[in-house]
Formats: structure tokens, C-alpha cells, sequence
């Protein structure tokens, strides 16, 4: 049987309350099966949110669309993920934006590939758990 380390999950943003439901969101969908960690992180600037990923070094990342004090947007910190971050990382890009707002603003991105609105955590925990149960069979 394989021994799994424990998944380092990181939720970026300048919300406290949206942070508190995706992390609580996170930890209910998680697999108990699959060790991991979540973190939430208040940022109110883009360049705040890079650093929490710096020391942090998550492996799943949950990233706000925009913040608050900033000009600077989650698009930013997804290409500063894209051009710098060497370590495997499934990024989830957040908002109550329309879907379309969403999709739009990282287009062109590399690492965000997964878009959560409404209750979608599910899927993304889903598809982030899906390799490492497959591996831990």
C-alpha cells in the first residue's frame, strides 16, 4: 500500500466569509481516505496571494478572480504561476461572477483549467482526489 503525503490545499482571496465557506466546503468534500490539509489565506493583493504560494507550495489552489486593493487580478497570479511555480499544482479559479467573466478573464492561462461558481467544489475535490485514489489502490 502506498504511503500518500498529506495534500497541501491553499485558498487565496479578500473575502473572509468566501474564504471560510470554500475551506469548509474543501474539507467536507475531501476524501478522509486521502490525507490533506487546507488553508485559507486573506489576501488583498495579488502579489500577497503569490507569496502565500510561495510558502505555502500547494498542490491544489483555489484562486479569486480579483482583489480588492489591487489592480492586479487572479490572472496575474496564474501566469506568475505558469512562468515560475515548477511543482505540479491543479488551480481552481473562484468568483461570483457570471461563468463567462470567469472563463474570460483566464483565458490564455496555463494552470487554471477548473472554474468554480456556486457549489462546484465537489467536482474539483472530485477530480483532484480521482489520480490519488487511482494511485493508492
Amino acid at each position: 500500500m502506498k504511503i500518500l503525503e498529506r495534500t497541501r490545499i491553499l485558498i487565496v482571496g479578500d473575502k473572509g466569509s468566501v474564504l471560510e465557506f470554500l475551506q469548509g466546503r474543501i474539507d467536507f468534500f475531501w476524501p478522509p481516505d486521502i490525507p490533506g490539509k487546507t488553508t485559507a489565506v486573506f489576501c488583498a493583493w495579488a502579489d500577497e496571494a503569490i507569496e502565500a504560494i510561495k510558502e505555502y507550495e500547494p498542490e491544489v489552489l483555489l484562486l479569486n478572480y480579483a482583489f480588492r486593493a489591487d489592480e492586479m487580478t487572479g490572472k496575474d497570479v496564474a501566469r506568475w504561476i505558469d512562468r515560475n511555480y515548477r511543482a505540479p499544482i491543479r488551480v481552481a479559479a473562484y468568483s461570483e461572477r457570471p461563468d463567462e467573466d470567469l472563463r474570460e478573464l483566464f483565458k490564455g492561462t496555463e494552470c487554471v483549467k477548473h472554474f468554480i461558481l456556486g457549489d462546484r467544489v465537489k467536482e474539483f475535490v472530485e477530480e483532484c482526489t480521482r489520480k490519488e485514489k487511482a494511485d493508492g489502490d
